[in-house]
């Protein structure tokens, strides 16, 4: 599978994977930043996001991560993952201890977390049955990045985050292809790399809750939560981040 790496700066190697609903631009503010702290920083986007192609049939994503850092050469790294890109971390750090070095879980979530239903279930259902890409990208956005809209709901004109969400809008219409990971809570304590928790206060409950499960069962995990952010924290709070990033890396 051909998938899309963008490889730059020298130093200890750190992965920055991003979320199910966006691609690799999340973390467009952070790459600068960890280069110039003296990080090689490697980022992909996930096949089917960004410029990775879709892929053919069912894929793990913890073996893509594998590709990820075969491909560049890298045997062990830092990983830095929000949403679904943390939980591809955990996965890879239980499945495969050796190529974690730090764990930084950014509104993370988890393999085998009983989702309950999410607000605006029905506008998103109601999306994908009439065939509407750009409508379901923009209900995906209502939910994971309402800070994208002003008091009435209207989308902002100057929001820098929308885009990372609406340009997955053909994909978000295709079936899932993920193959499922075991359940990662009952094995957390097997984690024995440095672990960070970073969540946002305006975040749906649900990632709120998988935080706390994180910081429970990870020995020594330390949990920050910022304000305001909600899901979408790189592009949020990036002063904020940045900091509690090269400090958890040091």
């Amino acid at each position: 599978m051909t998938i899309h790496i963008e490889d730059q700066g020298q130093g200890e190697p750190v992965v920055l994977a991003h979320a199910g609903v966006t691609d690799r631009r999340v973390w467009d503010a952070a790459v600068p930043v960890l280069v110039a702290a003296g990080y090689r920083v490697i980022r992909y986007d996930q096949p089917g996001f960004g410029r990775s192609p879709r892929p053919t049939g069912p894929h793990s994503m913890v073996a893509d991560a594998l590709e990820v850092l075969d491909a560049t050469g890298v045997e062990s790294a830092h990983w830095v993952g929000l949403s679904q890109g943390g939980a591809i971390g955990v996965d890879v750090a239980l499945a495969h201890p050796g190529r974690i070095r730090s764990l930084a879980l950014v509104a993370p979530g988890m393999s085998g977390y009983d989702w309950p239903d999410l607000a605006g279930r029905d506008d998103r259902v109601a999306a994908w049955e009439r065939g509407d890409g750009a409508g379901l990208a923009l209900e995906i956005l209502r939910l994971w990045g309402p800070m994208s809209f002003d008091a009435a709901g209207r989308l902002r004109e100057d929001d820098a985050a929308a885009a990372t969400v609406l340009d997955q809008a053909d994909w978000f219409m295709q079936d899932e292809e993920e193959v499922e990971e075991p359940a990662a809570e009952h094995r957390l304590g097997e984690i024995a790399v440095p672990t960070l928790i970073v969540l946002g206060d305006r975040d749906v409950e649900p990632v709120a809750d998988i935080g706390r499960r994180y910081e429970r069962g990870i020995p020594g995990a330390h949990l920050v939560t910022l304000s305001p952010a909600d899901h979408l924290l790189p592009l949020r709070v990036p002063d904020e981040l940045h900091p509690l990033l090269l400090k958890h890396l040091g």
